[in-house]
């Protein structure tokens, strides 16, 4: 199991111990008045969910306030208790290695000496490793899970409500938490891990399909055949050339100059010359404008004396603007037909070059004379025919695979899909006593607190992945009133600590500033109902409270909690009412 017992630092002078204990855990912040340019830790309240995050081995990066120089000196140590009167103490300094030291009784061991540690000089790997053994939170090891697995609803910061069962408002995958809460609500969680595997390998699959989809889209047995075609004239050029015998190569040669490229550069000149013929009208339609002067036409007409009217004038107007805007739409339209026009003759030149550079190849050929300039030209051609033969061959092993690929992907759906009929069975309430027990554990305890009915549930969504829900009878009732997503989450956590707390499990949580902008009387149900449960049931429920969050009575007092309920006391009235008692950092 995994249960807190006390947190302290090689400096309790800065740091005092705290000890935690069966029952509520209050961190009480009393704050007096408003503060201008608060420090980035404030008083130290939710600093203390990431100090104790940080003590229990999380990885943590440069931004984490630790790393500040302030605390390059400080070592940390947490007892937890794993096992009935069984304990294990984490040493971890800010810079250097971590320590492990287990013991039958609580004790500080900040006296011991790195060597006299049970576990020393370890890496953050290795303290997770020894940690996870002593611990042996049930069902987590055999099923590839960590310690560090369940301690998202261990711990709740004041931002981390919104996502009951995500918590982390971190870009992670579902499939980096779904397995492990499907686990602790009883459903197999290979079951969730081969879907999520089945999901990654359709992906794949049709990733590496579409990277081949560029590829010509020709028959295999097209290319085969004029692979073989291709293969055989090779050979017979060979054998020709191994002659000294150009005489067949000579007539190839001249049919492929009169029939084919000779035909090619004079059409491809011919589609140049109606192109530049083309472009010519479009730019002389575009120098081409609209003119009409109504003026020099009014002017007009009255020296000849002869009266124009104001409507015809008016129509005439119309008729100029009209022209106008479709002079205007013209230009447009022909500007893109010449944009087009242009690049059609850049490919079309582009492609008569070549024709024009193979027509003069060919005939040199045929002109040459000396056998020797011959063999080598002969020879020149030989090489480009066997690398586009190696081309075609490429191409046929591309859609070879391809075609592999394809009945992998029709598989790897059904196995997808295999998949998900497993899970969709594995989320039925009725054959999961595991998950009943916590169905009937959360609605009781927000029937209680919130006076609403509620349950939670799984299901498979439309791509049959799962899904963790939370249903309500009457979503008026939430809607109409305050928000209670807060409360929500809070009590679902509760609820796993709760259907576990007879096996080895984690056996406490941490929520920070939960009765933020909850109605009074909520408060108090939550308050009476945590108490409750974590004292009949050997719990630790921390929470960080600040004093204008005290419920108030119908006396119209706050109603405190007891002294022995709160653990640490912070205030802002100096150093002395931090979490850490040193000036802000």
């Amino acid at each position: 199991m995994l249960k807190l017992s006390r947190l302290y630092a090689n400096n309790s002078n800065i740091f005092p111990d705290i000890i935690f204990k069966d029952g509520l855990n209050i961190v009480f912040a009393n704050v007096s008045k408003e503060q201008k340019n608060k420090s980035s830790h404030s008083l130290g309240k939710t600093t203390l969910v990431d100090l104790l995050n940080y003590s229990l081995l999380k990885q943590v990066d440069k931004s984490f306030f630790l790393k500040n120089k302030a605390f390059e000196d400080f070592v940390f140590y947490l007892e937890v208790e794993y096992d009935l009167n069984k304990f294990v103490t984490i040493k971890r300094p800010v810079k250097g290695k971590i320590s492990i030291h287990s013991s039958p009784k609580k004790d500080r061991l900040n006296y011991l000496n790195d060597e006299d540690w049970e576990f020393n000089s370890l890496s953050l790997k290795k303290a997770k490793e020894i940690f996870d053994s002593l611990v042996s939170i049930k069902n987590l090891r055999d099923n590839a899970f960590t310690f560090r697995n369940g301690l998202r609803y261990c711990f709740r910061k004041q931002t981390q409500y919104e996502n009951t069962f995500k918590v982390n408002t971190s870009r992670e995958t579902d499939s980096a938490w779904k397995p492990y809460l499907a686990q602790v609500l009883g459903i197999d969680s290979i079951l969730v891990k081969d879907k999520y595997d089945a999901n990654k390998q359709v992906d794949s699959l049709k990733n590496a399909i579409k990277q081949i989809e560029s590829i010509p889209q020709e028959s295999t047995q097209s290319l085969e055949a004029e692979i073989a075609q291709l293969e055989a004239h090779i050979s017979r050029a060979q054998l020709e050339l191994d002659k000294f015998d150009f005489r067949k190569a000579d007539t190839e040669i001249n049919s492929e100059l009169v029939d084919n490229t000779s035909i090619q550069v004079s059409e491809l000149n011919k589609k140049l010359y109606q192109i530049d013929q083309r472009l010519h009208a479009i730019n002389e339609s575009m120098m081409t404008e609209f003119s009409f002067d109504l003026e020099k036409v009014v002017e007009l007409f009255n020296e000849i004396e002869i009266y124009f009217p104001d409507k015809l004038a008016h129509s005439y107007q119309d008729l100029i603007n009209l022209n106008t805007q479709m002079s205007e739409g013209r230009k447009i339209r022909l500007k893109s037909a010449k944009e087009k026009l242009i690049n059609e003759r850049k490919s079309t030149e582009e492609g008569l070059n070549l024709a024009t550079e193979k027509q003069k190849e060919l005939a040199s050929i045929l002109l040459q004379k000396d056998a020797f300039s011959k063999y080598k030209i002969m020879q020149a051609r030989l090489s480009k025919e066997e690398s586009r033969l190696a081309v075609l061959q490429e191409r046929v092993e591309k859609l070879d695979y391809a075609s592999s690929l394809s009945e992998r992907l029709e598989s790897a759906i059904s196995s997808q899909s295999l998949a998900a009929k497993s899970l969709e069975k594995a989320t039925r309430v009725r054959e999961n006593a595991q998950m009943k027990h916590a169905v009937q554990v959360f609605s009781e305890i927000v029937e209680y607190v919130l006076s609403i009915s509620a349950f939670i549930f799984t299901k498979t969504n439309t791509e049959g992945n799962l899904e963790f829900k939370i249903g309500l009878k009457d979503q008026t009732s939430v809607n109409d009133g305050f928000s209670y997503t807060r409360t929500l989450s809070a009590i679902f956590d509760i609820t796993l600590l709760l259907i576990h707390s007879n096996e080895s499990f984690y056996r406490f949580s941490y929520h920070d500033g939960l009765f933020e902008s909850l109605d009074d009387r909520v408060k108090f149900k939550l308050i009476e109902k945590m108490r409750e449960i974590s004292e009949s049931n050997g719990l630790q429920f921390i929470i960080s409270v600040l004093d204008s969050d005290i419920p108030i009575s119908e006396t119209g007092k706050r109603s405190y909690f007891s002294d022995n309920e709160i653990i640490r006391e912070l205030h802002d009235r100096g150093n002395a009412g931090r979490l850490f008692r040193m000036p802000a950092f």
